[in-house]
């Protein structure tokens, strides 16, 4: 299983490597690692690698153009990198141009006189903008958004990790989100043989085309956004299997695509499971139970629109605000300010993730769970991983007004909708529910899923049967669910799993 990330406080990705593992596959989790040292532990009976990844390739290329000392010190490890990537990519090549360019290097790996002067000409102030020119040039009409040109960090990526998969030698790549696809389609093509093919799984976690919508003058993030795009039309249809998160995301990727079958839908749903806690949401907050509690869990970013539900306690009296966060979250402090500059500082509290199988008895104690994100295409095709959690710990919901979410809360009858973006409707539909706050709670009576196919286990009985499908053959014998416990990796002071010493 391949992630970009740290694995820490990616839900999804524990999930499908704990409920794999424990269905009989050998499961080895790879991700990218906080700092310079690797990490290794366990994640019941999956293994969990972390890489750390140099900037072998995008090192050399912020060099490149200024040149000197540093930039010929780098060069070699360039040179070794570009060979080995370019031979990946030329067994997926589809192109005459990328094969033609992997001959090319090919030849300048074995000349390396030729490939000197190559490296001379193509450095410095004058050579290193020169090729930065040709390069962007070739990266705007590359018809797959010239994702090689624009994201070097791709390649660090694929140059961390090849040597580690290529060791476990597998018969099945489960590459999560975007960063991996391409990363996942090489390996298996140059991993597999004719008598032993590795098989590969793209896992989309969300829909690309609408993550970000640029404004059309806003020509930065128009390239970004043309580059993932890019990267996942490339590879998409060389997969032999496809998942994502929701109907209309897997709806929008095959017809984005023309995929020959529709993506299969494996849900963000909650682990659910007898667990005793120690600890509640509400005694981590330091609050009574008379104290009407708002929760919001996962990413911070603007788009999430958190920044609402904080202006919303103006018009909340006594009404409490908490998120749980991750420990390292870049957009934090920017909502900590946001609650002085609105001198609502002591109703807000911030406290940190607990292990994924433990996440619905936790926010259990909470009065209303809060949705509060803004309109983007991929959100009105969501239904994200806290929304099942809400439902599971039977809490009433306030959401936005985006479509999927929306429509569900209205169905269920568990709760109301505001206007995205307005304090003030949101204010107003939290009032409403605390009003009659039994009202919404009933809606969740005598249902042991208030969604049907909602908790994990029915999702991963999904995905077991479609690897069975996938590889031709039964796994191995299933673990005890005893072994199964989630217990959190030993952690180093940065939040992050300590170093293998």
């Amino acid at each position: 299983m391949l992630v970009a990330n740290g694995v820490v406080g990616d839900s999804r990705v524990q999930k499908i490597a704990w409920s794999m593992a424990a269905a009989g596959y050998d499961v080895t989790l790879v991700g990218r690692a906080p700092g310079t040292e690797r990490v290794r532990y366990r994640l019941g009976a999956a293994d969990v690698v972390l890489v750390p990844v140099p900037k072998t390739v995008s090192g050399y290329e912020g060099a490149r153009l200024r040149g000197g000392d540093r930039a010929k010190r780098l060069r070699p490890g360039y040179r070794d990198a570009r060979a080995g990537l370019t031979a990946r990519d030329a067994a997926t090549a589809r192109r005459l141009r990328s094969t033609a360019a992997a001959q090319v290097r090919r030849w300048l790996a074995t000349n390396p006189g030729a490939d000197e002067v190559m490296a001379t000409l193509g450095r410095g102030p004058v050579g290193g903008a020169a090729h930065m020119v040709v390069g962007n040039a070739l990266g705007l009409v590359d018809q797959y958004g010239g994702w090689r040109w624009f994201n070097p960090w791709f390649a660090d990526l694929e140059l961390a990790i090849a040597p580690v998969v290529a060791d476990l030698e597998p018969d099945l790549i489960h590459a999560h989100d975007f960063h991996m696809v391409g990363i996942g389609a090489r390996l298996a093509a140059t991993l597999g043989t004719p008598e032993r093919p590795v098989r590969w799984i793209y896992d989309a976690h969300e829909y690309l085309r609408g993550i970000e919508v640029p404004s059309r003058t806003d020509v930065r993030l128009q390239m970004r956004r043309r580059m993932l795009i890019g990267v996942e039309r490339e590879y998409i249809g060389r997969a032999d299997a496809v998942v994502t998160v929701s109907e209309g995301i897997a709806t929008k990727l095959a017809e984005d695509h023309r995929l020959g079958a529709s993506p299969h839908v494996i849900l963000n749903a909650p682990v659910i499971k007898p667990s005793r806690v120690e600890r509640t949401l509400r005694d981590d907050c330091g609050l009574g139970e008379d104290v009407p509690l708002l929760l919001y869990s996962g990413g911070m970013s603007p788009r999430r629109g958190v920044s609402t539900a904080i202006e919303a306690l103006d018009g909340l009296p006594g009404v409490h605000l908490a998120l749980i966060a991750r420990e390292d979250d870049p957009d934090v402090p920017a909502l900590r300010r946001r609650a002085e500059d609105r001198r609502v500082t002591d109703r807000l509290h911030v406290v940190p993730y607990v292990p994924v199988d433990q996440v619905v008895p936790y926010i259990g104690s909470a009065t209303i769970g809060l949705i509060p994100i803004l309109h983007l295409p991929n959100h009105e095709l969501s239904l994200i991983t806290k929304y099942f959690e809400y439902l599971h710990a039977a809490l009433p919901i306030v959401t936005s007004d985006v479509r999927e979410m929306a429509a569900e809360t209205r169905r269920l009858g568990v709760g109301e909708v505001f206007t995205a973006g307005d304090a003030a409707s949101l204010a107003e539909m939290v009032r409403k529910v605390l009003r009659t706050p039994e009202r919404y709670r009933a809606a969740y009576a005598g249902k042991d899923d208030p969604r049907p196919g909602s908790s994990w286990a029915g999702q991963a009985e999904k995905l077991d049967a479609l690897y069975r499908a996938v590889l031709g053959r039964e796994p191995g014998a299933a673990r005890p669910a005893g072994e199964l416990e989630l217990v959190p990796p030993r952690l180093s002071g940065s939040g992050q799993p300590a170093p293998v010493r």
